[in-house]
């Protein structure tokens, strides 16, 4: 009895150990089809993105099949449901859709300017990187230009104008900051288009890709919100969009110092009182001779098209407000406006080059200084004080044929002084 016992016990545990394996491997056998299905959905995911960028590729039939009203909303929807890296293919198919202008009436009525504005805060920033906030940066630029007035109203309206200043404020902390700039000029140029590829916003090439979509993207929006309408104007006074657009001009960007002096000309006629008041402002003051001190000492502006048109921004500002225009000229303005006309620098180069815009741009100088000596409130102190009589006769004997603009402007502010020196 008890060796049949013994072997009823073994004959237990045996069975024992072999179902519990057979559970155990019934479990691992139910976890790697949990697996496997797991991630087979997520490389189903991973192509089917991959093919509607691709689609996004093609030409505007294409484009336009997938630009209907329930498409676009699908692909909006996955915006918000989606985290990386599937979330940069989806914005980035929505970029390359906008890239085509049949389409963007539909990208535009399916709300995608207000579900892509969000994707430019701080902390979406944080959670999705700095590749899925360029691309929406884009979207949102080939959304707006196609129709500035309504566009930019309904981004404006959507909240995008905070996001815009913090952009371009963070650019000139960056432009000002020593170490950081010799780091980003030493750095080639990203070829093609800067946002195109994640593999260019990764460090050390973030820098000019943000520098690339501030020049391209960020400047232009604030331009446009400055002149649309009331309405975004008043949006950008709120979040300081006027300092900051001085700020810009610092950056020594020609091109965006063109535009950004045309908005401030134009937001000064549309909005007179207020921008006048903060024009004349010590530090705005500061900020405008900074600039132009340092356009009209550099050689190669004059060789430029870029200083004759900041002269013709400046001369309109000065013209519609004659407190900017006293505020300039005892700010200290003048001398470096003269300084072209007593070195040469408008044309006459030490090398010889002899530019055709030299005629010109003196006309323009001269042009300036009158306006601001009919604006100063003591005249006789300004004729004294920059010696101006002597510049100008010496520009009478000295210029030739075909410059009878310059002396034309000449003349006439020597007979301004004239007439005050005798009253």
């Amino acid at each position: 009895p008890c060796a049949g016992m013994d072997e009823l016990q073994h004959h237990r545990r045996t069975h024992s150990v072999d179902d519990s394996q057979a559970a155990a491997a019934a479990a691992a056998a139910s976890g790697n089809a949990g697996g496997h299905q797991q991630t087979r959905a997520e490389w189903l995911l991973a192509k089917c993105l991959d093919l509607l960028l691709v689609l996004a590729h093609a030409d505007s039939v294409v484009k336009g099949l997938m630009c209907s009203k329930d498409n676009l909303q699908q692909l909006l929807d996955l915006t918000q449901r989606m985290g990386p890296p599937g979330l940069l293919k989806v914005v980035k198919t929505i970029r390359w859709l906008t890239s085509e202008p049949s389409v963007l009436p539909a990208v535009k009525d399916s709300g995608a300017i207000s579900q892509l504005v969000p994707f430019l805060s701080r902390e979406r920033e944080a959670a999705t990187g700095q590749a899925v906030v360029l691309e929406a940066l884009q979207a949102l630029y080939n959304i707006c230009k196609f129709n500035k007035r309504v566009h930019l109203e309904v981004a404006a309206t959507g909240g995008i104008v905070p996001h815009l200043c913090r952009f371009a404020s963070e650019a000139v902390t960056l432009h000002h900051a020593p170490q950081l700039a010799a780091a980003a000029t030493s750095l080639a140029p990203a070829a093609g288009d800067p946002l195109a590829a994640p593999a260019a916003l990764s460090a050390p090439g973030v820098s000019d890709a943000w520098r690339a979509a501030m020049r391209s993207y960020v400047v232009p929006l604030l331009i446009g919100m400055a002149t649309t309408s009331s309405s975004t104007r008043a949006k950008l006074w709120a979040s300081n969009g006027l300092d900051i657009f001085l700020q810009l001009l610092s950056t020594e960007d020609p091109q965006m110092q063109v535009g950004l002096m045309r908005t401030l000309d134009i937001w000064l006629a549309e909005d007179h009182s207020r921008v006048e008041n903060r024009l004349c402002q010590r530090e705005a003051i500061s900020q405008l001779i900074e600039v132009y001190s340092r356009l009209c000492k550099s050689p190669v502006s004059a060789r430029s098209p870029v200083m004759p048109q900041m002269l013709d921004s400046l001369k309109l500002m000065l013209g519609r407000s004659s407190k900017v225009a006293v505020a300039l000229a005892t700010g200290g303005l003048v001398p470096p406006l003269l300084e072209p006309l007593t070195a040469g620098l408008t044309g006459q180069q030490q090398q010889g080059t002899s530019g055709g815009n030299a005629p010109i741009l003196r006309a323009k100088l001269l042009e300036i200084v009158r306006i601001m000596y009919q604006h100063y409130p003591r005249p006789k102190e300004f004729i004294m004080k920059y010696r101006i009589q002597d510049v100008l006769l010496r520009l009478l004997e000295t210029e030739g044929r075909g410059e009878d603009a310059v002396k034309l402007e000449a003349q006439k502010l020597l007979n301004a002084f004239h007439i005050n020196v005798l009253l």
